[in-house]
């Protein structure tokens, strides 16, 4: 498999785990009595926390990358944009063009995959170009051999 290929199921694993922990929170304290909103909000969190965890040590391993605090800064607002352009297109697939719930969050969700992950790739957890050793090759990704 190529690199990139390697590195967009390694992301589609971190987003299946992200959900995961999403919804056991999300459960947990809905179960406990937390308001819908509050639960969404913690849960929502816990998953792109373990999103930065995980794409940062694993999909997007590179020892050359961008600072700490640039790359922090950089997820976070990745996360909101994200956030809000799946909002809006749940809304509109729904509420304007009449789709059902289920397709609209679907088309939702994977319409932020592919904006994540392009964000995540090339801006979030992109190689610092000074430390790049080769620059024919993609530091993003790590070479599988």
């Amino acid at each position: 498999m190529t690199n990139r290929l390697v590195t967009i199921l390694k992301f589609g694993i971190v987003g299946v785990l992200n959900t995961v922990v999403d919804a056991m929170v999300f459960t947990l304290l809905a179960a406990a009595g937390t308001t819908a909103l509050i639960a969404q909000v913690i849960s929502y969190s816990c998953g792109v926390m373990n999103s930065y965890w995980w794409n940062g040590r694993w999909t997007f391993q590179n020892a050359g990358r961008q600072g700490k605090k640039t790359e922090i800064m950089r997820f976070v607002i990745t996360n909101l944009v994200v956030l809000a352009l799946s909002s809006l297109i749940l809304y509109i697939c729904n509420s304007t063009l009449g789709w059902s719930i289920v397709i609209s969050k679907i088309l939702a969700t994977l319409s932020g995959m592919v904006i994540n992950y392009i964000a995540s790739r090339y801006w979030v957890f992109r190689a610092d170009p000074v430390q790049r050793s080769d620059p024919s090759s993609d530091a993003n990704e790590r070479s599988i051999s």
